[in-house]
């Protein structure tokens, strides 16, 4: 019986001797590898809640604040979100409409179509829409699982 490979040994190991490696030491290094990667989303939150309390606390407004603490020096950066209410922006688009203005000097326009909607359509609906859709395809996502394969 040949010594199965850690996840550490994995990053060590050449594409042709991975691809080698039997399916169920596949299914035990995905295993391993997704306890890691939970361990270590873990360890991050802890850190990430610890320098938030540490450094954090009591800053207010977004930008980024440099600190000093000791011969380490900490820029702890508050992201600025700002939210757009859809509906009310719609109004200003018409409003800005009706002065004689263009709104895309002003603003940016996007259509989104729901795939789910999409697909519900009637064919002449869809007819008109489908030469402006393009179809990728995302990373593939591939699941083992121990059991047999009939």
């Amino acid at each position: 019986m040949t010594k199965m490979m850690t996840v550490f040994e994995l990053l060590e190991a050449s594409p042709a001797q991975l691809v080698e490696l039997t399916p169920e030491h596949l299914l035990a290094l995905q295993q391993a590898s997704a306890e890691r990667s939970a361990e270590a989303a873990k360890i991050a939150n802890v850190l990430h809640a610890t320098l938030a309390a540490r450094f954090a606390t009591g800053l207010n407004g977004a930008g980024t604040h440099n600190l000093d603490a000791g011969t380490v020096k900490v820029a702890v950066t508050i992201p600025k979100k700002v939210k757009w209410d859809q509906a009310k922006l719609a109004v200003a688009v018409d409003e800005v409409k009706s002065w004689g203005e263009d709104p895309a000097n002003y603003v940016d326009t996007e259509i989104k179509v729901a795939e789910r909607k999409y697909d519900a359509w009637p064919p002449s609906i869809r007819d008109v829409f489908t030469p402006a859709r393009t179809l990728e395809t995302g990373k593939p996502v591939i699941k083992l699982s121990a059991g047999n394969a009939d």
